[in-house]
Order: structure tokens, then C-alpha cells, then sequence
């Protein structure tokens, strides 16, 4: 065996594509996490409720009152339920204990990504069934059922796009699939207009999934749960290890499902009302929205890993997806909805910074001109810029050298304003940029800046900072680090950018 031969042969595993959606490639400063559509956090008064016994982590999963308070509030046996850690183990058994090779699992597309991996590893036949507008494509879906087919998928909200399904497909699904099973995957059920758990529980064939990760706040415990057929939730219990979701994890679902429900209505409603303003703004912003029914917005229409940086390099990560599902749906971004007053103003800003900006501020030294005070742009880039944005100059230099600069390059015929040693303390210290902005008469801007000082002072401001891309390796991951939206390697790249924008730049 050769040093580079595997220890262990390769599996089917190693054959399933990385296919999620990508996230933030600026990670060390995001700090308002809007990827991932996790709920609101519970109260302090729950945590405060928690029984505080150690038995709770030491000790095995006991009991079945989980089960016990969900069946109740169904209306079902608690034979039926079946807790697993989190909708993710669920669907992982569901799949793993109806699928094979010869059987077919038709599922429309794009959806929540891991039913995709958990029908590769089972080896099934995965039928994909083009999913990129509203409504759910019941007659697609329907012409492929065959005999052979073991499984079809209802994600409703659906994962990312936000479309739903309705009661009366989950009926016709159901009818078509006497011989089989129908997951109806209502994760985000809580922010629907319509709850599809009634339809799924009024068939014979359906394995219904919730979960406490979105609207109860339980993503980091790591609880959901399946109603199932007798048979199907045996199964289900069979298709792993005996224990899933841990006691205290139970614990807290359980106290969550009891004594929360005007809690959750209220972060509820509060992410319908923002999501629909959040669908506006998107539009505004030149951005198609999709109709949304989840915590969540997805959007399309624009170049989706520019605006994933945009925002990361505000400190706000959502999530950008590109399609390789066959389902033809273009590219797009998914936003979570904060359900939140000033995590949502705050979006809306970067939105607008991000997607509108009004002006470039430029760093005088290191990007227009080098410290041996020789130009490092040409005047006809610096041109196009300010054809497109005004440009504004920040500099620690005093204003007589900074101008002198200016004139002697030919680049003071295009900037707006230049904010100097005089006008406040330089980065990182954001006054500089709130100044030149304040003279601008304007909000939202782009920065472009070659240091990690000059980004932190952006970020500080509300502006999207942008960096010079240095010759040092190194350089550019402290940069990238730091914040840095995009590095580019010469001025005209920005000119790019904005031409990826809506041309009739909003005001904000």
C-alpha cells in the first residue's frame, strides 16, 4: 500500500457531490447570523424554568413524555411519534427504511438538500421533479408515480425557495400512493398561511415531520419529531441507535411545546410582517422574491455570491445557492428573516448600502496614489467610477497635501469631497467616512481601502469595504479576515461590480 492509498476503501459516500448552499466566504466578523433559519431565541423565563438536575445530562434519554404531549396536541396515539435529534435524523431513518435500489423517491426540486443526500446514500432511483415557481407540481409528480415508487416528498414551506404545497396535493399524493409513503416535511409550517399537518394526519400513508429548530428556537438541541403510521414509526425506531435526542434536549422541547404558544405566535407574526417588507425591499432593489411562506426570503434575479459578500462584509451572512439539481431554477439568495426590530433595521440598511450605494470613498494613499507619492490608478479609471458614483477621498493626510496630491494627478476634477487630517481622527475611527458621507448628502456607500484599519472603519460606518488585493498571500487573508467584502486587483473591477447592480440606483 502506497502512502497516498486510502486505509480504508472508498464508499458510497465518497461518490455523493458537496452540493449546499455556500456560505459567507468572510466568516471572522459576521456577527448576525441570517443563514441558517434558526427562531428566535427562547425567553430568559424558559431558561429559568429548566429543571436544573443533573440527571438530565448525565442520563440516558428516559421517558416518553415528549411523545406523550405531541400525540396529545395531534390528536394521535403516542405510538405514532417518533423524537428523533432533530428533522434531520428523521428524514436520514424515513429514507434509510423505505428506500433501496429498485425503488424510486420522487422528489421536486430544489429543496432541502439533505433529502437529496440521504436518497444517494440509500442507492435508490431519485426522480427529480422541477419545483421553481408556485404551485407544487402535482401533475409532474403525479405522471411519474409508478409501482416502483416507494416515497414522494411535500416540502411545505419549502426549503430554500419559500413555495408551498397545498392540502388538497397532499390528499391527491396521498391517493396516488397507496402503495407507498408521503412525507410531508412541514419544518416551517408555523409561518405558513396553511398548515399541512391536518392533511398529512387524515391519510393512511403519510409520515408527517416537525421540528423545534424554527419557530420553537431549539436549532442547538437538536429535536424533532415524526408522526407516522404504527408500522412506519416502528420502523423509524428500528433504523438507528436507541438513543437520539438527549434528555435534557427532551426536557427543554417539552417545556417549549407546553408553555410557550404565545411566545412563539408572537415571533411568529412579527417574521410575516417583516418577510413581506423584506419581499418589497428586495424588489425595490431591483431583486425578484419569491412568494414566501417561510422565516425566511429567497431571492433571484442578481448576482447571488456578490450580494453573499456584500453583506458578509457588513457582519451579515445569509446564504447563496447555485442549482445542480436538474431542476433548471436560477441562482439566488436566502435571507432569514430576524423576527426582530433592530437586527431587521439593521439589514435593511446593509440592503441598502450594499445593493444601492450612493458613493465611493476611496483611500487617498495606498489607493490612489503609493506612499512615494507616485499615482498607482489612472485618471480615466478613476473617470469611470465617479461616472457611475460620486467619489469621495479619505486620507490622514492634512488638506493642503492631500489637494496638492489631487491636482497634481489630474484626479481632483472627479472627486466630490475630500475629507482630511482635519476633519477628525482617521481610521480606525469611523469619523473620517461619516464625515465624507455627511458632505455627500448622502447614507449608503462602497469603501475601497488597501489595510485592515481602513476596513474596520468601514465596517464601523455602515459601509461596504472593499480591498485592494496585495501581492502577499498573507496580506489578502488578513484582509479577508477583517471583513473585506471582495478584493480586486485594480480600480475598473469596481466599475464591474456596480454593472452587476440595478442601473437606476434606489435612493434609500
Amino acid at each position: 500500500m502506497s502512502a497516498m492509498d486510502p486505509v480504508l476503501p472508498l464508499g458510497k459516500a465518497d461518490r455523493i457531490p458537496q452540493t449546499f448552499g455556500t456560505l459567507p466566504g468572510v466568516g471572522a466578523n459576521i456577527d448576525l447570523r441570517l443563514d441558517g433559519n434558526q427562531g428566535r431565541a427562547p425567553a430568559p423565563e424558559f431558561w429559568a424554568r429548566l429543571s436544573s438536575d443533573p440527571e438530565l445530562l448525565r442520563g440516558y434519554p428516559a421517558g416518553l413524555a415528549l411523545e406523550h404531549a405531541i400525540a396529545q396536541r395531534y390528536g394521535v396515539a403516542p405510538e405514532r411519534v417518533f423524537i428523533g435529534a432533530g428533522a434531520d435524523e428523521v428524514l436520514d431513518r424515513l429514507c434509510r427504511s423505505v428506500l433501496q435500489r429498485g425503488r424510486r423517491f420522487i422528489l421536486p426540486v430544489p429543496t432541502f438538500e439533505m433529502l437529496v443526500r440521504y436518497a444517494q446514500l440509500a442507492e435508490c432511483e431519485l426522480v427529480r421533479v422541477p419545483w421553481v415557481d408556485a404551485p407544487y407540481p402535482l401533475a409532474a409528480v403525479l405522471r411519474e408515480i409508478t409501482k416502483s415508487t416507494a416515497l414522494v416528498a411535500i416540502v411545505s414551506p419549502n426549503n430554500p425557495t419559500g413555495l408551498v404545497a397545498s392540502a388538497s396535493d397532499v390528499a391527491a399524493v396521498a391517493s396516488a400512493m397507496r402503495h407507498g409513503l408521503v412525507l410531508v416535511d412541514a419544518a416551517y409550517a408555523e409561518f405558513a398561511d396553511e398548515d399541512l399537518s391536518a392533511a398529512a394526519l387524515a391519510e393512511p400513508n403519510t409520515v408527517l415531520v416537525r421540528t423545534f429548530s424554527k419557530a420553537f428556537g431549539l436549532a442547538g438541541l437538536r429535536v424533532g419529531y415524526a408522526i407516522a403510521p404504527l408500522h412506519v414509526a416502528a420502523w423509524l425506531r428500528a433504523a438507528g441507535s436507541p438513543f437520539t435526542a438527549g434528555r435534557f434536549a427532551r426536557q427543554a422541547a417539552l417545556l417549549r411545546l407546553m408553555t410557550c404558544e404565545g411566545e412563539v405566535l408572537d415571533y411568529t407574526r412579527a417574521v410575516q410582517k417583516q418577510r413581506g417588507e423584506l419581499a418589497q425591499l428586495m424588489t425595490r432593489l431591483g431583486w425578484q422574491a419569491l412568494p414566501q411562506q417561510g422565516n425566511f426570503v429567497f431571492v433571484r434575479g442578481g448576482d447571488a455570491l456578490l450580494l453573499r459578500d456584500l453583506l458578509a462584509g457588513l457582519g451579515i451572512a445569509v446564504r447563496a445557492f447555485s442549482f445542480t439539481d436538474g431542476s433548471g431554477a436560477e441562482p439566488g439568495v436566502r435571507i432569514t428573516v430576524p423576527g426582530e426590530d433592530a437586527p431587521f433595521a439593521r439589514l435593511r440598511r446593509a440592503l441598502h448600502a450594499a445593493l444601492a450605494p450612493q458613493a465611493m470613498l476611496l483611500d487617498l494613499l495606498g489607493v490612489l496614489v503609493g506612499t512615494g507619492r507616485l499615482p498607482l490608478v489612472a485618471v480615466d479609471d478613476v473617470a469611470a467610477v465617479a461616472r457611475i458614483l460620486p467619489v469621495g477621498v479619505v486620507t490622514s493626510l492634512p488638506r493642503r497635501d492631500c489637494m496638492a496630491l489631487l491636482e497634481r494627478h489630474g484626479f481632483a476634477p472627479h472627486v466630490r469631497v475630500a475629507i482630511c487630517a482635519e476633519d477628525g481622527p482617521s481610521s480606525p475611527d469611523p469619523s473620517q467616512m461619516q464625515a465624507a458621507l455627511l458632505k455627500l448628502g448622502m447614507r449608503d456607500a462602497w469603501h475601497l481601502g488597501d489595510n485592515v484599519v481602513a476596513i474596520k472603519a468601514a465596517r464601523a460606518s455602515g459601509v461596504v469595504p472593499i480591498a485592494v488585493e496585495p501581492a502577499d498571500p498573507s496580506a489578502s487573508a488578513l484582509l479577508r479576515d477583517a471583513g473585506a467584502a471582495r478584493l480586486i486587483g485594480k480600480i475598473t473591477e469596481l466599475c464591474t461590480l456596480l454593472n452587476t447592480l440595478p442601473r437606476q440606483l434606489p435612493q434609500a
